[in-house]
């Protein structure tokens, strides 16, 4: 059961969790969705499966460091192994800073810092046990450049470089990779009705030197790289996929 390669990949129901879940499969992983809507997750777990990869659902929440762990439990009962963690969960709070209440901040550092932190502790002792494994963190070019009515969000996607090169350091002799891939503006969810009013998508583009924005597979596609031996000797990094919007700025 545990020679297949197997990725646990969080926030796997939709956009850039299920691209990448899809494109680990395709590089012969097995994958474990996380997230919390079942339904959804089942959809990326066929599409996984589409590829010849075997795929398990675990609905979970990622404000729930109990739930974490119990989808690394779920994953080693279900594979018998983990050789990648990919914490892509996320959440944004659109509000100016000044009406953001700490319970909502401390929330949102929760779910976009915490849980990345969570997971890659619980799944660090198996990884070791494996011989190692690569961590990638899904950050955002938010940690890096301000964005408005976004404290909490830039707060967290700052947090996850620390912790990326906090944990590669650390984690480095047992064999574990840590890296961040920090998009720019992607076409998700979260940010259709921003790129829906031409003002604002015009305003954005022309921050961005290749005029365009993120597709989830080109995000995905350079995480099935990250998580390949062809970089092997790459840990600690945070990579930006901005299409140049952060050198720029």
């Amino acid at each position: 059961m545990s020679g297949q390669k197997v990725a646990l990949v969080t926030g796997a129901s939709r956009n850039i969790g299920r691209a990448i879940a899809v494109a680990l499969a395709r590089a012969g992983y097995a994958i474990g969705c996380f997230g919390r809507d079942a339904a959804a997750l089942e959809q990326t777990a066929e599409l996984v499966r589409a590829e010849g990869a075997r795929a398990s659902v675990f609905v979970g929440d990622a404000k729930s460091n109990s739930s974490l762990q119990a989808f690394v439990a779920h994953a080693l009962d279900k594979h018998g192994a983990i050789d990648a963690v990919i914490n892509n969960a996320g959440a944004i709070v659109e509000r100016p800073a000044a009406e953001v209440t700490p319970e909502e901040f401390s929330e949102l550092i929760q779910v976009n810092l915490v849980s990345q932190f969570a997971l890659a502790q619980a799944a660090y002792a198996p990884m070791r046990a494996r011989g190692g494994g690569v961590i990638i963190n899904i950050g955002s070019i938010a940690g890096a450049i301000a964005l408005p009515r976004a404290v909490a969000y830039c707060a967290s996607k700052a947090g996850i470089d620390g912790l990326t090169r906090a944990l590669a350091y650390e984690w480095a002799g047992d064999g574990i990779r840590v890296l961040c891939v920090a998009p720019g503006y992607v076409k998700t969810d979260f940010s259709k009705d921003v790129l829906a009013d031409d003002r604002i998508r015009k305003w954005i583009l022309q921050r961005i030197p290749q005029r365009r924005v993120c597709e989830p597979e080109e995000i995905a596609a350079f995480v099935a790289f990250l998580a390949s031996d062809a970089a092997k000797f790459c840990t600690g990094e945070t990579i930006y996929i901005d299409g140049g919007q952060r050198i720029r700025a």
